[in-house]
C-alpha cells in the first residue's frame, strides 16, 4: 500500500509540468515595420469563408477568407486575406490549412497591421469549441502566411508552393 502511495505522488508531482505543456497559448512576435508573426495553439483558431454581397468583380460566388484568432486578452483579431476568391477555393484553403492545423501543436501566422491599435470590443462573436465565446477586438492583419513547427506550410500568394514561410519570415 505504501509503495502505491509513493507511485500516485510521484505522478501527481510531474501533472502541472505535462498539464503546462499542454495549455492553450498565444503571443505576438513583432517584426519590422507592420510585419507581425502571431504564435498560437490550434485550439485558438476559426477559418471562415465569408459571401461577399457587396462586390462588383468578375468572380461568381465572391467569398473572402479569414482566419480568427482568440488572443492573450480573450478577445478575437482577424488576418484576412485580400483577394476575392470563388467558393470552392476559399473551401479548398479552408482545407490546406486545416490539415496544418490538425497536424501543428504551434502554429504562426505572419501578416501585416498594426497590433499597437487600441482594441475596440465589437458586437460580433466567434465561438471557439472548447473554450467559449469571445468578441472580436476590432484588429484586423494583412494574411501572408500561416506554417506549423513540422514545416506544413500555407501561402497566401503561392499556396503550398514554395518558398513557404518567405524569407521576411524565416527564422523558424
Amino acid at each position: 500500500m505504501l509503495s502505491l502511495r509513493r507511485s500516485s505522488l510521484y505522478w501527481l508531482t510531474f501533472l502541472p509540468f505535462l498539464i503546462g505543456c499542454s495549455t492553450s497559448h498565444y503571443r505576438v512576435v513583432p517584426w519590422r515595420g507592420l510585419k507581425n508573426e502571431l504564435v498560437f495553439t490550434p485550439d485558438r483558431v476559426l477559418l471562415e469563408c465569408e459571401y461577399i454581397s457587396d462586390y462588383s468583380g468578375d468572380i461568381q460566388n465572391p467569398y473572402g477568407f479569414m482566419i480568427h484568432v482568440l488572443d492573450e486578452k480573450d478577445t478575437v483579431l482577424t488576418a484576412s486575406q485580400g483577394s476575392v476568391l470563388d467558393k470552392d477555393d476559399c473551401l479548398e484553403q479552408v482545407a490546406e490549412i486545416g490539415k496544418i492545423l490538425k497536424k501543428g501543436r504551434t502554429i504562426s501566422i505572419g501578416g501585416m497591421g498594426d497590433l499597437n491599435e487600441p482594441r475596440s470590443i465589437e458586437k460580433r462573436t466567434y465561438r471557439f469549441p472548447g473554450l467559449g465565446t469571445f468578441r472580436s477586438n476590432g484588429r484586423t492583419i494583412q494574411f501572408m502566411m500561416i506554417w506549423n513547427e513540422f514545416n506544413q506550410c500555407y501561402d497566401s500568394q503561392y499556396g503550398k508552393g514554395n518558398p513557404c514561410p518567405r524569407s521576411d519570415f524565416a527564422h523558424k
